[in-house]
């Protein structure tokens, strides 16, 4: 789990966790254009959020990206007695 609080840290924990492309080593099987294109449709909704790649329910092989918004975290908050609202 990462907190992401802009469009860089997402596009940087996206290509070191999801993709495991670090920048020095890896390439990617996907053009510039692919990924970029990708990255935007699996972009999180807001700022700040946290993220997770979790395993896919749905596809064996593949991953998912969640992520969890402020109003989730203040509510799970409440529920465990942090936050007295």
């Amino acid at each position: 789990m990462y907190m992401i609080k802009n469009d860089f840290e997402y596009r940087e924990w996206m290509m070191k966790t999801y993709f495991m492309i670090d920048g020095i080593q890896g390439d990617s099987l996907l053009t510039e254009e692919e990924l970029d294109d990708f990255l935007f449709e699996s972009r999180p909704a807001a700022y700040p959020c946290l993220a997770m790649v979790l395993p896919s329910t749905t596809r064996p092989l593949d991953n998912d990206i969640s992520f969890i918004y402020p109003e989730q975290v203040g509510l799970w908050a409440k529920e465990m007695g942090v936050l007295k609202c």
